[in-house]
């Protein structure tokens, strides 16, 4: 009898010692915009936030986590399935932010999951984010050193069509 409860003791540790998993819901972001937040249990969690794109559009969004004494949430990967687009650390501890690229994702319409995975310690921080839809896709604009690249090329073509010519 004793060795059955220590076993069903010993699963339920070791069930509870793996990630969390929380569904947020879905956000609306046909205004443009929206702002979530959440404070995950103590442990390591995994977030769900899910939103719909109705027309091609550019996705942005940053994600801060918020520090009061020795609260501490520690984000392990922040990605937006499908496609797996991953965010940035921009900011490490003790403040954390993570963010799309400054172009962000183009997305086209569908339905979106952003997961937070990360751990949060025993006196529970919290985090807090923004995400943008702007419609249409993002603008890429060329590196300088695309530029450089792109005139030296026009530089050697100009050199080697004078000395064809001389």
């Amino acid at each position: 009898m004793k060795l059955s409860k220590v076993i069903a003791a010993s699963s339920l540790a070791l069930a509870s010692a793996g990630s969390f998993a929380v569904s947020l819901g879905a956000i609306d972001l046909s205004s443009g915009s929206g702002f979530f937040g959440n404070t995950p249990i103590a442990g390591a969690f995994v977030d769900t936030l899910t939103f719909t794109v109705t027309t091609l559009a550019t996705f942005n969004g940053s994600i801060t986590s918020a520090v009061n004494g020795t609260q501490d949430v520690d984000f392990t990967s922040i990605v937006l399935t499908p496609g797996s687009l991953a965010f940035t650390s921009v900011l490490g501890d003790p403040v954390e932010v993570w963010a799309a690229p400054a172009v962000g994702f183009s997305l086209s319409p569908g339905v979106y999951t952003l997961t937070l995975t990360g751990t949060n310690s025993a006196s529970m921080g919290s985090y807090a984010g923004n995400l943008a839809l702007t419609p249409g896709s993002p603008t890429l604009v060329p590196e300088p050193e695309s530029y450089a690249m792109m005139l030296a090329g026009l530089g050697l073509v100009t050199l080697l069509t004078r000395r064809r010519r001389g």
